[in-house]
């Protein structure tokens, strides 16, 4: 729900909240206001009935179905003060018994005292309640029409800054460089956000390229001394007079330093996935890509003699630079590989919606999604460097793909699902 929803559906709400409490209120006004006009109505009719005998009429000429006029031989001061109740009397138009209001006091007429019992229909709770209802009911209606549509138009109003702010933020790039205009807008606070927005980007554009140059920078000074170590190495492996030891201490040497070069090549790789710098272009062919590094791989299994078996649809295609989806089989397949047991298979499975790759295998003796963590992994040997999975995670997740690894009964399973 957006914002705009929320605001709506709140005011909807505070709104039913007032009119409930008004409600009461209203009620309990009408109910008073409608007793004390017939209280009024009463008095008027006592007075009009006093004036009347006093006129020489009868008493009992003015008694009626709401007026009942008796003698009073006794009379206390308590007597002669009005007296207002409510009673049950039959309605004389609708034969049934109605509320009346009734005026109970005692007169003196010229002389002669007089017990007045006037009474007057009024209008039932129930009524009230209900008139009070229908009344707050359409008001409520009305205004929550008034309520979704100016503030629909209103805040859709007062807010496009705030939507133009998303939309030039969401599609901000590192690698453009290129800071977006935020809209000019009356509203202080959005003044402020696109203020520390802007002032934030030019930070963070900042922060990328420092840590992009020395990431960059880091990689190539690194890869200079490893290279001519390697080649002091290779010619010390030539010098006459190296006895088996020593020629075993070079090749360590050699065996390390290959293994450094490479773990600064898949951290530097990883950050350049990390920093979104591989640009998914136009859809390629992801079964041909598929078939052809399962050929490169397959002499590689057959060294230790794996069967390949493969299920592949063809022409598949998928939105993915070709880099990463030759960098994402082959690290599938060489985790494969690698991870089996000689005259074990590989099972290569490819659709519209997945990629599996399962094989045979040994208890990797740990959980496995952990093995997508960098330098996880179950072989402890020193022959891998921890960060295969890890790069096949990060390819995933920039393509916006999902990927599980599974292991039962001696079987591998991961699973690169791409829809």
């Amino acid at each position: 729900m957006n914002l705009i929803a929320k605001i709506t559906v709140l005011n909807l709400l505070l709104a039913l909240v007032a009119f409930g409490i008004g409600g009461v209120r209203v009620y309990h006004k009408f109910r008073h206001e409608i007793q004390r006009e017939t209280d009024y109505t009463l008095r008027e009719s006592l007075a009009e009935a006093v004036q009347t005998i006093r006129s020489g009429v009868p008493a009992s000429d003015l008694q009626n179905r709401f007026m009942y006029i008796t003698p009073a031989d006794t009379v206390t001061p308590a007597d002669t003060h009005n007296v207002f109740s409510d009673t049950l009397a039959n309605h004389p138009a609708l034969n049934r018994p109605e509320l009346f209001r009734q005026l109970t006091t005692t007169r003196n007429v010229d002389g002669h005292f007089y017990r007045f019992t006037i009474m007057n229909v009024i209008i039932e709770q129930s009524d009230i309640s209900r008139i009070t209802e229908n009344i707050l009911s359409d008001l409520f209606v009305l205004l929550g029409a008034i309520l979704l549509v100016f503030n629909f138009l209103i805040s859709k109003w007062l807010l496009h800054p705030f939507q133009v702010t998303l939309e030039k933020i969401k599609f901000f790039n590192l690698k453009s460089g290129e800071i977006p205009e935020l809209p000019q807008t009356t509203t202080t606070e959005f003044r402020q956000l696109n203020t520390f927005l802007t002032a934030m980007l030019h930070q963070v554009r900042k922060d990328y390229r420092a840590l992009k140059e020395f990431s960059e920078n880091a990689s190539h000074e690194m890869q200079t001394p490893l290279a001519v170590a390697s080649g002091k190495l290779e010619l010390l492996v030539e010098s006459p007079g190296l006895d088996s030891t020593q020629l075993q201490l070079i090749q360590d040497a050699q065996q390390a330093l290959s293994h450094l070069s490479k773990l600064g090549e898949a951290l530097l790789f990883l950050t350049k996935i990390e920093n979104r710098e591989f640009a998914t272009q136009a859809p390629i062919n992801f079964s041909a890509l598929l078939t052809a590094d399962l050929s490169t791989f397959g002499e590689l299994a057959g060294m230790k003699g794996l069967q390949f078996s493969t299920e592949i649809k063809p022409d598949v295609q998928l939105r993915i630079d070709p880099v990463l989806a030759h960098i994402l089989v082959g690290n599938l397949l060489k985790n494969a590989i690698r991870h089996n047991v000689d005259g074990g298979w590989i099972k290569v499975r490819l659709d519209t919606d997945c990629l599996t790759i399962s094989n045979s295998g040994p208890d990797p003796g740990m959980p496995t999604e952990q093995l997508f963590e960098r330098f996880q992994k179950s072989d402890q040997t020193g022959r891998s460097l921890g960060l295969g999975l890890a790069i096949v995670k990060k390819i995933c997740e920039a393509n916006s793909w999902q990927v599980h690894y599974t292991y039962a009964g001696g079987v591998h399973e991961i699973t690169v699902r791409v829809a």
